[in-house]
């Protein structure tokens, strides 16, 4: 019997969510300062435009063999719009955080809330969903955008910001109200992170992950995948992109949903980073803006199965 998956909408939302990202921050006309800013959104928006096309002709070269395919939600030319003007930041909001948005490895964005209205092909417009947002619920810090769930840093769903990627552990924790400027390595609260170190066999990822699924106490802070967002709070998330150390089999038609999804982590930008980020606003419509910036980034670490072992996520509340 021919098996029926879904993996293939996941990839083309990932390629739709990569065409969107970098369109956050409003347009400015004041000053050789925001003009110089402006050309460098329309520059990133360019590359975005490429990265999108590398990958699509990626997709070209990997091949999986025929099957039926359930189609995913599509975002037309009116939808795409509504999503970049939703996504914009307010210059209210901008404007306090210019000097350090100069800077290197920051940013600026906002999350909307997911509340599951994205099902296969059906986008509910009832209750909570009425003033969905599609594909700004999850954020890539690694790939600088938004991004499908699978191959995000940080997500906003059910009034919880969470780190709970594929093949990723998140861990997140709250530094209180204090200046993201004044946040360094050396903050208090930040040691745990940097010292963690990462799994490298399935069995010793999956005790971690529910470690901090369930919470982890440390120094008087907590350390968990999820928590909830408070405005004018300060966090500091490390979230550690795994690659797999066994060659993956080849695709044929007994390959699993598992393997596929392992499959496509080779067109995501995987690495181990730690970031720290402030909510500025809780929005009317649900959003929280957030500014960031990157305070360390690791080679992606690699988890090597045993021979025979099954290809499958190592946190718990996985289905495979």
């Amino acid at each position: 019997m021919k098996r029926i998956i879904i993996w293939l909408p996941l990839v083309i939302i990932f390629a739709a969510v990569v065409g969107l990202q970098g369109q956050g921050l409003p347009p400015f006309d004041q000053r050789a300062e925001d003009q110089r800013r402006e050309t460098e959104r329309k520059i990133a928006a360019e590359r975005d435009r490429r990265n999108t096309s590398e990958f699509d002709t990626s997709m070209k070269t990997f091949r999986p063999p025929e099957r039926t395919v359930v189609a995913g939600p599509t975002i037309d030319k009116e939808t795409s719009e509504r999503i970049r003007l939703a996504r914009k930041v307010d210059a209210a909001d901008y404007f306090p955080y210019s000097e350090f948005l100069k800077a290197e490895k920051t940013g600026v964005f906002k999350l909307f809330p997911d509340y599951d209205c994205v099902v296969k092909n059906v986008i509910r417009i009832d209750g909570d969903c009425k003033n969905f947002v599609m594909a700004s619920s999850s954020f890539s810090f690694r790939n600088l955008g938004y991004a499908h769930p699978y191959y995000s840093d940080l997500g906003f769903d059910q009034g919880e910001i969470f780190s709970n990627a594929f093949f990723s552990q998140g861990i997140i924790v709250s530094l209180g109200d204090v200046p993201i400027e004044d946040v360094t390595p050396s903050r208090d609260g930040l040691k745990f992170l940097f010292d963690l170190p990462p799994a490298s066999e399935p069995g010793e990822a999956r005790k971690v992950a529910v470690k901090f699924k369930a919470g982890l106490e440390n120094g008087g802070f907590k350390y968990s995948t999820s928590l909830k967002p408070a405005e004018n709070t300060t966090y500091a998330l490390r979230s550690i992109a795994y690659n797999v150390a066994n060659s993956l089999p080849a695709v044929t038609e007994m390959t699993s949903l598992n393997e596929m999804r392992f499959h496509t982590l080779s067109l995501d930008k995987r690495a181990d980073v730690i970031i720290v980020f402030r909510i500025i606003r809780k929005g009317t419509d649900g959003s929280l803006t957030i500014v960031w910036k990157e305070l360390d980034r690791r080679e992606a670490p690699k988890i090597k199965f045993s021979k025979g072992e099954k290809f499958v996520d190592f946190k718990p509340e996985i289905v495979h």
